[in-house]
């Protein structure tokens, strides 16, 4: 759907730093693992010193038989692991997947140590080191394999083609299911708009007409109207569509809203999850459904489309919840607030809240092996039934 971020980031420091660095997409190249170690296997003398993988949880089955096919095909050099399922999981990570075959398990970000930690081939569990944002360099997308141009981008699609770009990170908020871990309950950083704008004029001169900006939530965050603002002037030249996540909030300055229009936003996912206070409450979700009412008038005042999360299975919701939600949703969808939705399942993923509490609490299920698939039901919670939960997602799904 939409390249790495953060790998080609990383390309950028260690070129930065003298080093030559390439980054390729397996996935949307459609290289398999066995392809790969025959593509290693057949140009021993084209083996780079190092390698690295961003492993997410949902792909850790992949990046493990990766690993296997490069150690399968003699390659003997240094490979290094980061991502979100690193981070998450943190001493386990090394405990569960030392047998891969890899040397380092970083966590967090690390463009402030990349290059030292692969210079000394440091081994074992690395703490990643943070750069100061404004220091952060634009992906080096030149080095990245395929182009951002090649990418689809995932709906709602705006435009063709659609590129990938981070405006600000860090998220200081609480959620119980929360998977983030690289940038969950920080501060918010938010890089400089001449910087952004920059780096937007650049995937427009690559063939870019649309981007999605992917920060945990771009409105909505606390402090950060004024910047945002500030961004909006700064690429509104550029005549570009982009779409974002955000966060309701009752405190949503219209005109922030008609801003991001003016500049070319022209869809905004809301992590709506639920309509019920005490869901909401339960998950401290830090919103309350008043939030939503006003964030999604305002939005659609401004010109701006809505794309609602929701979830179904949330930590302590019952049924009568649920038949809250959908009678909400209803009324929001007939005063035209909804342009599209998204429902998926309430996961206990490794490492957050809502894992520990349903590990404490006697009722966590482990999920399959290849790691928790929000789309699909495949345990109950103690509140609902797995044939409720499948009878919930497919009705606020038709809603």
């Amino acid at each position: 759907m939409n390249p790495p971020l953060g790998l080609p980031i990383l390309a950028a420091v260690l070129e930065g730093a003298g080093h030559t660095a390439t980054v390729t997409d397996l996935e949307a190249l459609r290289v398999i693992p066995d392809a790969l170690g025959a593509a290693y296997a057949g140009r021993r003398d084209k083996w780079p010193d190092a390698v690295g993988f961003t492993v997410t949880t949902h792909n850790q089955r992949g990046a493990r038989e990766c690993i296997a096919a490069l150690r399968g095909a003699g390659y003997d050099g240094y490979i290094a692991l980061g991502g979100p399922h690193i981070t998450l999981l943190g001493r386990d990570a090394i405990d569960t997947q030392e047998s891969w075959g890899a040397d380092a398990w970083i966590m967090g970000e690390c463009e402030g140590n990349v290059t030292q930690v692969f210079a000394e081939r440091r081994t074992g569990l690395i703490e990643g080191a943070p750069l100061p944002i404004e220091a952060v360099p634009a992906p080096l997308w030149d080095k990245h394999r395929p182009a951002p141009r090649e990418y689809g981008g995932n709906m709602p699609r705006l435009e063709f083609p659609e590129g990938i770009s981070m405006w600000s990170r860090g998220c200081p908020h609480r959620c119980i299911f929360c998977g983030n871990p690289v940038f969950a309950r920080q501060r918010v950083r938010r890089r400089p708009p001449g910087r952004i704008a920059e780096e937007m004029a650049d995937l427009k001169a690559r063939g870019v007409r649309s981007v999605f900006v992917y920060d945990d939530e771009l409105p909505g965050m606390p402090g950060g109207d004024g910047w945002l603002t500030d961004v909006c002037a700064a690429v509104a030249p550029l005549g570009m569509t982009w779409k974002c996540q955000g966060r309701c909030s009752g405190k949503t300055d219209p005109t922030l809203l008609e801003a991001m229009y003016a500049a070319g936003c022209r869809v905004v996912m809301w992590g709506v999850e639920s309509f019920s206070d005490k869901v909401l409450a339960d998950m401290q979700k830090d919103t309350t459904e008043a939030d939503v009412w006003h964030t999604l008038r305002a939005a659609r005042k401004a010109g701006i489309a809505n794309w609602l999360f929701l979830m179904v299975g949330n930590y302590g919701e019952t049924a009568r919840d649920l038949a809250y939600t959908e009678a909400r949703l209803s009324a929001a969808n007939a005063e035209g607030l909804v342009q599209w939705r998204q429902v998926t399942v309430c996961t206990p993923m490794p490492g957050t809240e809502l894992y520990r509490r349903a590990q404490e609490e006697g009722w966590l299920v482990e999920s399959p092996e290849v790691g928790p698939q929000m789309n699909q039901v495949y345990a109950p919670t103690p509140w609902l039934a797995a044939r409720e939960l499948r009878h919930w997602k497919a009705r606020l799904g038709a809603a």
